[in-house]
């Protein structure tokens, strides 16, 4: 990892050699800060190719970097402060080495504690988003790839797993015929999850165009490697923007729109604990406030004295 970041311009093994030799931190401490430019440089990675310089680093990429952590990864904020701080440090050493002008963590400030709402899709919404997925299939010059991209969506929206659970799919793990998978979540917790008849028939239809290849991953990339977290988020991003819907979200925005609507179908909260795979009650409990949100909403329609 170090020696290609330094290759390519980005100074990591001469941070860490600093860090050592003229702050003397202790191995643990420089050893979590490699590991922090190791996620930070992971999340990057779909733009390295592309010759990515470290003057293209602003404080925009820094945040969008640290939501990415915050809604996929489901880091707390004292997860995200040292981020935060690992970067500062590093990129406060690029700056004063010369190898940057300014840096972009000038304008970032800490992470506040306190649990936000999450953002969730409203279900005409989803099925904007599922319908370009359906839509691409006709005109993608690779079909096999509309289709996983269908899928990928629907099982998303069915089941309310997480990103990683997604693609850590194996072949195994899925039984169509009970409609339902297994997964495996947090501290390699395994629950199984349930899926719905639209998404059951996109897979079986992804699945008899899937290309032959020797990993048992679900879903593939073009070089029949298991697919990644980072291309399920790129192609997500292209069919919000082809569903013509200009909210900010992510894959987990379709966990978050699974249980909200789950709980607005009349669905317990016990249950959609399980489903969700919390460890406990009052991270499930986050989606009662956004279901008061839309008793709100049909109060204020429905009452005739508003």
């Amino acid at each position: 990892m170090s020696d290609i970041h330094r290759a390519r311009g980005y100074y990591v093994q001469d941070f860490l050699v600093h860090l050592s030799v003229e702050r003397t931190l202790a191995r643990r401490t420089i050893r979590e800060y490699e590991m922090d430019l190791a996620l930070f440089y992971e999340y990057l990675e779909p733009y390295l190719s592309d010759d990515l310089r470290l003057e293209a680093v602003d404080a925009r990429t820094i945040r969008e970097f640290l939501a990415y952590l915050r809604q996929e990864r489901e880091y707390t904020a004292n997860a995200l402060n040292r981020k935060i701080a690992c970067l500062k440090t590093y990129f406060r050493f690029l700056e004063s080495e010369g190898h940057l002008k300014a840096s972009p963590m000038h304008g970032v400030s800490s992470a506040r504690d306190g649990r936000l709402l999450p953002k969730v899709l409203t279900q005409p919404e989803v099925e904007q988003l599922l319908e370009a997925a359906r839509s691409r299939i006709e005109t993608a010059p690779n079909r096999e790839f509309a289709l996983r991209d269908r899928a990928a969506l629907e099982l998303f929206y069915a089941s309310g797993i997480r990103l990683a659970e997604l693609v850590g799919l194996d072949l195994n793990h899925v039984d169509l015929e009970r409609k339902s998978m297994r997964v495996t979540g947090k501290g390699n917790k395994q629950r199984y999850v349930f899926i719905n008849d639209a998404a059951a028939q996109a897979l079986r239809d992804y699945l008899a165009a899937r290309p032959k290849a020797r990993s048992q991953a679900v879903f593939l990339n073009r070089f029949g490697n298991r697919l990644s977290r980072r291309a399920v988020e790129i192609t997500f991003a292209q069919l919000m923007q082809e569903a013509g819907l200009e909210k900010s979200a992510s894959p987990h925005t379709l966990r978050h729109s699974f249980a909200t609507h789950m709980l607005e179908g009349g669905s317990d909260l016990v249950t959609i604990k399980e489903l969700l795979g919390h460890s406990s009650l009052s991270t499930t409990q986050v989606y009662t406030n956004l279901s008061r949100q839309k008793m709100r909403e049909v109060y204020d329609e429905a009452h005739p004295r508003s």
